[in-house]
């Protein structure tokens, strides 16, 4: 098989641990297959790979976890859906950055230990709830967005694992980023999407066709490649779209499905 870029860049530039998880990407398993190469590299325990669009609201994220899946899953939940991404202490930087110009991408890599939390209920949610002992976020920042990053340690994070990060970033960064265009690519809505999808995107209209299905939102992340709390961010759009307030809501204002019918889907 011939090498791809980002394999020829991971081994010019050191970065082994990528190797794997490039073959991985657009797949289901590829965030579990990145912590794993990042629990060698730096000690890593678990991932959060979140996008932000160039108003500072929030799209498509994943988690991924060697200790404890569901564990991830409940927080990454809270922090999307409880509002709680809005009390990140990184927000009003990740906002900055977001509705920022640049000729290239912007990396930064930056630390974040519990003591340096001033919101308590964040803190006692978000981290000593779950064991969080430290946490490293790596962001990327181009004009289509900013790509947020965060490493969660059980332990406080060695001496080095940040230089270790920041040499990798490029490349972290830049799997993430394929990885998203590989699960969602950046296409219309297509002209056969029924009328009250009119406005949706193409990622809605799938997780609005499994929904009117009767897929609950861990089967459409199964389904769709996306982590529940994805699922329920967007189910949570197509609500609002089509201004109703509940799934039973929804599949009443919305036609059933025909046979056939959701060919909108398979584009």
């Amino acid at each position: 098989m011939r090498e791809t870029s980002h394999q020829a860049f991971a081994r010019a530039d050191g970065g082994q641990w990528a190797v794997p998880v490039i073959t991985g990407l657009g797949g289901p398993a590829f965030h579990a297959t990145l912590l794993a190469g990042l629990r060698d590299l730096v000690g890593a325990d678990h991932v959060t790979d979140l996008s932000y669009d160039q108003a500072g609201g929030l799209g498509q994220c994943s988690a991924a976890s060697l200790l404890n899946q569901s564990m991830i899953e409940w927080t990454t939940n809270l922090y999307v859906n409880g509002s709680f991404y809005r009390r990140d202490p990184n927000y009003q930087m990740l906002c900055g950055m977001a509705g920022q110009r640049r000729r290239s991408e912007a990396l930064i890599v930056e630390p974040l230990c519990p003591e340096g939390i001033p919101d308590a209920e964040y803190r006692r949610l978000l981290f000593e709830r779950p064991g969080f002992a430290s946490k490293i976020s790596v962001i990327g920042a181009r004009d289509d967005g900013v790509c947020y990053i965060n490493l969660y340690f059980s332990r406080r994070h060695g001496a080095g694992v940040e230089d270790l990060l920041r040499g990798c970033a490029p490349l972290l960064i830049a799997l993430s980023r394929r990885h998203r265009e590989l699960r969602c690519p950046a296409e219309p809505a297509c002209a056969e999407a029924e009328s009250w999808a009119s406005g949706f995107s193409l990622r809605e209209i799938q997780v609005a066709g499994l929904l009117r299905r009767g897929h609950t939102a861990k089967q459409v992340g199964r389904e769709l490649g996306l982590s529940p709390a994805t699922v329920v961010t967007y189910k949570n759009r197509i609500f609002k779209k089509c201004q109703v307030a509940s799934l039973k809501e929804f599949l009443l204002k919305t036609p059933s499905p025909s046979a056939g019918g959701e060919r909108g889907l398979a584009c």
